[in-house]
């Protein structure tokens, strides 16, 4: 960041490791001049995927904030969309603003190979994405747009049918659970950071995801 002022960003971009690990999108804040920078974000980048330029490649970027506009969408507006986008896929009325990524290829084959095991035993499934407010980054690209980093956090809760038990769906969600007693209905709650490419208001281009992390924080049996 080249703002002068608090809180301030860091914008960094690892590099592919020894074995294969993907790079990750780092931020890194700063709240106030005498205090030490915090990891404050995470995403992993998704393979393949095109970053924008940055204004001055070696002093640093611009600082955006979550209202910055001349973009297709506000950044908070773009993270409220996109949200609703994982929430109701296709179905969602921003569907058509957004590129395809790899979060929402992944979210959607889970989603499918869980119905199908629902439905045999006439069970449900619900996902509900809800923006954190205020948590989001923004640093201004070369060409007037935005690179957003906000976090999503979500609620998927899954019902059995009448006499069986809804199980952990990840081994992530097993160390969650540990010992817990499961009942027909288990809730999981996910933190996802997600990375998103808003273009200027004057570009032909979709919004893309450009990297994700996902990772469940409580497993609830109720």
């Amino acid at each position: 960041s080249t703002d002068s002022g608090w809180p301030r960003s860091v914008f960094s971009i690892t590099s592919t490791t020894d074995d294969q690990q993907s790079k990750r999108l780092l931020v890194f804040r700063q709240d106030s001049a005498r205090q030490n920078y915090k990891l404050w974000g995470v995403a992993r980048l998704f393979s393949g995927v095109k970053m924008p330029s940055f204004e001055i490649s070696k002093t640093g970027s611009a600082q955006g904030t979550e209202k910055d506009t001349g973009l297709v969408m506000t950044p908070k507006d773009a993270v409220a969309a996109y949200a609703d986008v994982l929430q109701n896929g296709a179905s969602s009325q921003y569907a058509q603003k957004f590129a395809d990524d790899d979060l929402r290829t992944k979210l959607a084959d889970l989603t499918e190979q869980v119905q199908k095991a629902m439905e045999l035993n006439e069970g449900s499934q619900q996902q509900v994405f809800t923006p954190v407010d205020d948590a989001i980054s923004v640093m201004r690209s070369a060409d007037g747009g935005d690179l957003v980093v906000a976090q999503i956090n979500s609620e998927w809760t899954r019902s059995a049918g009448s006499g069986r038990e809804s199980q952990p769906a990840s081994d992530a969600e097993k160390a969650l659970f540990g010992d817990g007693q499961a009942t027909s209905t288990m809730k999981t709650t996910y933190v996802n950071v997600v990375a998103l490419y808003v273009p200027p208001a004057n570009s032909d281009a979709k919004i893309t995801a450009v990297g994700s992390e996902r990772q469940p924080v409580r497993v609830e049996a109720l």
